[in-house]
Parts: C-alpha cells; structure tokens; sequence
C-alpha cells in the first residue's frame, strides 16, 4: 500500500509468525519509511501450546539486536535440550 508517507505493511494476524514478521520487517526495512501495522483480534485467545523452536530463533534475535538475556525472560521461555517425535512417521512397509 502506498499512502503517501512511504510504503506500508499490514500484518493480519498476530501470534508466534505474526509478530516475527512484523519484527523482521520494520528492522529491515526501517530505513527507507517502512511502517508496519499487526493487526490481531481482541476476540481470539491465545493457545500457549509451549512452543519449541530451533536454533535459528536465536539468529533471528540476533539479526534483530536482542540479546538473549532480554527476550528469554521476557518470553517466560526456557531451554530445551531435544524434542523427540516418537510414532509420527511409519516405518515403510508398516
């Protein structure tokens, strides 16, 4: 959308990808007049199914300057050693 003042972004949908976006978004593009907008309904709770992630979250937050020791307590977030997914896949001829 072009509305005069620069380009603008809106983000439907908040949650885990939603504000990942947005973050990503107005970091790099903050310098050319990028506004973003999340837009996420009052309506819609949040799940809290204990994400996991991968070691690419902390790239991400490095990318985005955020130390480690910020956003891990601010996202009451702990450290997971493994994540197993027993019995999702078959075995072939199973």
């Amino acid at each position: 959308m072009i509305d005069g003042l620069g380009q603008h972004i809106v983000i439907l949908g908040g949650g885990t990808a939603g504000w990942m976006t947005a973050c990503l978004i107005a970091h790099r593009w903050r310098d050319r007049g990028m506004r973003v907008t999340l837009v996420e309904s009052p309506e819609i709770g949040i799940v809290g199914v204990g994400e996991g992630s991968t070691p690419q979250l902390k790239h991400f937050f490095d990318t985005l300057g955020i130390a480690e020791a910020e956003w891990m307590p601010a996202c009451d977030a702990t450290y997971k050693l493994g994540i197993g997914f027993e019995g999702m896949v078959r075995p072939r001829g199973v």
